[in-house]
């Protein structure tokens, strides 16, 4: 297999404070760029929601994707438009649009800017189950995040609460479960400028 896969786990990642609990970043693309001053292409992070009505942090320029792991979220984009999610189900909008959400809940945010293209998607596996995904268009960038379970991307093992990542995806690759509990991930594949 030629698309090497790091390994991020807790120790990796970087946590702050926002309006409705604490996000942890487990991801930030180019390496060295820096989300607060939106000097990113690809953000990957994963929050808790601690109050019962967030409002999202105002992101104009970023494509966002949103999907929760536990709870129930109700959100409102702009004035009209009404979006109930539940767990591993995802949410595509706008950054710059007004949001506000109602629902204590642990989510996971894919953020896209400056000419990156990607999505999210669900993946639920029980032991020995496998699914192959392969690069689609001109996508480069994958990354798995191992919420529940274990899994196994050629000869990768990636434990639960790590994120696993290929910068310079070009092949079909077999993700596979190896836990008791059944695998449930968090996928981001993107077309990311070098």
């Amino acid at each position: 297999m030629n698309d090497s896969i790091i390994v991020r786990t807790e120790k990796d990642y970087k946590v702050s404070k926002w309006s409705g609990g604490d996000t942890t970043e487990l991801y930030l693309y180019p390496e060295d760029g820096d989300y607060k001053s939106g000097n990113f292409q690809l953000r990957i992070s994963s929050a808790t929601v601690e109050a019962d009505r967030s409002e999202f942090t105002s992101l104009p320029g970023v494509d966002r994707y949103l999907m929760i792991f536990q709870g129930h979220l109700d959100m409102i984009h702009g004035e009209k438009e009404k979006i109930s999610l539940e767990p591993y189900e995802v949410d595509h909008f706008d950054g710059g649009v007004p949001t506000v959400s109602y629902g204590k809940v642990v989510d996971f945010n894919l953020m896209l800017k400056n000419v990156a293209k990607g999505k999210m998607e669900a993946l639920c596996l029980e032991k020995g189950k496998e699914s192959k995904i392969q690069p689609e268009g001109q996508e480069n960038f994958l990354a798995v995040y191992v919420k529940e379970g274990e899994v196994q991307i050629g000869e990768q093992v990636i434990k639960a609460q790590e994120l696993g990542v290929i910068k310079d995806w070009k092949e079909e690759l077999n993700i596979r479960a190896v836990a008791e509990k059944t695998g449930m991930l968090g996928i981001c594949r993107a077309e990311l400028k070098k």
